[in-house]
């Protein structure tokens, strides 16, 4: 999974097509590597750190770099011939709205990873929880072992960071597979008390036979 610090990412838009768009009354969604979109169709499986789905049309008197600079009015732009250098981190909060729909999970320094957001495999961690294995592990090894994004700001006091996967079906089979071979090694280390009913529970829930 390829990581992404946005405290140090800036982008060079090319302001000609972002114009064009403008003048179309085009959506206009920009991810993480500065490439442009017009449909969130698109972007379903990327991070984005631009979107502007309702173009508010200007005064047709300004210029081309006054359009350019109050559309990138958050992200402290700087123009330099018919390229726009942003800085999305200026943006962050937003940033972490506009991909809601699109992320597996969120994670904070202080909450960490509370729950996943596709059903299947919120089913997995929770059960999970009962044989002592928790959110944190299971999204390292998400982050280490599944395609997709880790979109974060982090300067080494604070932390926050979304994730976006290219394929969940792909991280559900994944994801079984760790806590299934886990659970065995907890089985053997005398971690989990096999008589409690939680623990039951999620060994029948993973077809898991103690």
């Amino acid at each position: 999974m390829k990581k992404i610090n946005i405290k140090d990412l800036e982008l060079n838009i090319d302001i000609t097509q972002i114009l064009n768009l403008y003048a179309s009354k085009s959506s206009i969604i920009i991810d993480v590597d500065g490439k442009i979109y017009t449909t969130l169709d698109e972007v379903c499986k990327k991070a984005v750190i631009y979107k502007n789905l309702q173009i508010k049309q200007l005064s047709a008197m300004i210029d081309a770099k006054t359009i350019a600079s109050t559309l990138f009015a958050e992200y402290k732009p700087s123009i330099t011939g018919t390229i726009c250098k942003i800085k999305p981190v200026s943006n962050w909060q937003n940033i972490i709205d506009m991909n809601k729909e699109n992320m597996l999970y969120f994670d904070h320094q202080s909450d960490g990873v509370e729950m996943f957001e596709d059903k299947e495999l919120e089913d997995y961690g929770w059960n999970a929880s009962a044989l002592e294995i928790n959110y944190r592990e299971i999204s390292e090894f998400i982050e280490e072992f599944c395609e997709g994004v880790l979109l974060c700001y982090d300067n080494e006091i604070q932390f926050s960071g979304f994730v976006i996967v290219e394929s969940i079906e792909d991280v559900r089979v994944k994801v079984k597979d760790y806590i299934c071979k886990k659970t065995k090694e907890n089985i053997k280390n005398e971690i989990l008390d096999l008589d409690e009913d939680d623990v039951i529970e999620a060994l029948e829930f993973f077809g898991i036979k103690a």
